[in-house]
């Protein structure tokens, strides 16, 4: 198995880990709702928590792995993100799972864009958009696939005893965190960049000459993905966060069943990531991800409309047909468009910006909007927000510049970097 296979495998088992600490507890909710005593207004404030610290973790953390060194960033963050996935099982309250799921989204924020700055750099051109769909993906499969039904079987296992089932889906991650520690290396731009700053190279250099971190804004697919990362990632968590609920107490369905249904959405997100991010390759990015957004919008509408007695086999269809073309969105909008614009040395930022974006606008405060209207208007609020993003997606993807190999080694005029570069930084500008 060659190196970036080995890191594309041990990628894919830490993102679908972090994906099942951060999932399940919303396929459980329903019983966690009992137990503490919580409204609907209260689930979506967890979702928040998580998401708003979940941004200035994955900021935080991309500009130390960038400049510090990647290895340890993506290794210790998804083990102490596993060590409060773990604590979960200790809240008693509201108060403290909302303290304890914000420890969970600071160190879990901080493995993505590093690993997919890795990625970037190491897999072969044509492998880029695939590698990244798969690492992505396996959010859906692991974290949503595998996750929910783990979370419905562990449950009744445990006599609906809902914390065990924290004890139990937290060990992966400690493992899988030491393994990357030890079989992961920095890759040749980072491993040069460390060199430099303690050399005293890059104290040398003249200002205009140094790669800063903040350079990844100045270029226009990162600006543009951090504005699609705002639907994008409200897609992902107002549907994921209210997902259960809406199946078990509007549809009535048990917490297993929900969580077989829940489940379909996962494969079919990741194979979406796989399936969307190869077919970028061929036919472009922008293409892909247009294609993907309004196919999400078109299956979530059929979700939301969905009558109370519908069979639980029609509703896993279109949830894996939702998590399709919701999840196949992911790798172009986070893993190429902005990787492929900029330098490698701010690979990371530029997945970094668009990720904290997302997480404070879309997994933060959509689920706070989805939560107040699900407790005081109607529990399909929910279903009816993560369908209609995709249209808003579409819409932005329209002014992307095209970055896949193929297609722009067919292009007659090809982008340059300055034209990546909005205007006001392009050369000869102030």
């Amino acid at each position: 198995m060659k190196y970036y296979q080995k890191l594309t495998l041990l990628f894919c088992l830490m993102w679908g880990f972090v994906g099942i600490q951060r999932v399940i507890i919303s396929v459980i909710m329903p019983r966690i709702k009992v137990d503490l005593g919580l409204g609907d207004d209260h689930v979506g404030y967890l979702a928040a928590v998580t998401g708003l610290v979940w941004a200035f973790g994955t900021l935080l953390f991309a500009a130390i792995g960038d400049r510090y060194g990647r290895r340890p960033v993506i290794a210790v963050c998804t083990i102490l993100a596993s060590v409060f996935s773990w604590v979960t099982g200790w809240a008693g309250s509201f108060m403290q799972m909302l303290f304890v799921r914000g420890g969970l989204g600071l160190f879990e924020g901080g493995p993505f864009g590093p690993a997919i700055g890795t990625l970037s750099e190491e897999a072969p051109e044509h492998r880029r958009a695939m590698n990244a769909g798969l690492v992505t993906g396996a959010f859906m499969l692991i974290g949503v696939g595998a996750g929910s039904v783990a979370a419905g079987l562990l449950l009744d296992w445990f006599g609906g005893d809902w914390r065990k089932v924290f004890y139990v889906v937290s060990i992966p991650g400690i493992v899988v965190g030491v393994l990357i520690f030890f079989v992961m290396r920095e890759t040749p731009a980072i491993a040069e960049a460390i060199r430099q700053r303690k050399s005293g190279e890059l104290a040398k250099k003249k200002p205009e000459e140094k790669v800063r971190f903040t350079d990844a804004l100045k270029y226009r697919n990162v600006l543009l993905s951090a504005i699609n990362s705002i639907p994008v990632m409200g897609w992902l968590y107002v549907f994921t966060t209210f997902a259960s609920i809406f199946l078990v107490e509007v549809h009535h369905f048990g917490i297993l069943q929900g969580g077989y249904i829940i489940a379909a959405s996962g494969l079919g997100g990741f194979l979406g990531e796989f399936i969307m991010g190869a077919v970028s390759d061929y036919i472009g990015r922008k293409k892909a991800l247009i294609a993907s957004a309004l196919l999400c919008t078109a299956f979530g509408v059929v979700v939301a409309l969905l009558p109370v007695g519908t069979s639980p086999l029609l509703f896993g269809g279109l949830f894996f047909l939702f998590g399709l073309f919701g999840a196949g969105m992911y790798p172009m909008y986070v893993g190429t468009l902005p990787t492929e614009s900029v330098p490698p040395q701010i690979s990371g930022m530029a997945v970094a910006v668009p990720t904290a974006t997302g997480e404070i606008l879309g997994a933060a405060l959509m689920p706070t909007i989805a939560g107040l209207l699900s407790e005081n208007v109607s529990q399909h609020a929910p279903m009816w927000m993560a369908a209609t993003a995709g249209v808003v997606i579409a819409v932005v993807s329209l002014f992307y510049i095209e970055t896949a190999p193929r297609c722009v080694a067919k292009m007659k005029v090809k982008p340059t970097h300055e034209d990546h570069l909005l205007k006001r930084f392009r050369a000869g500008k102030a």
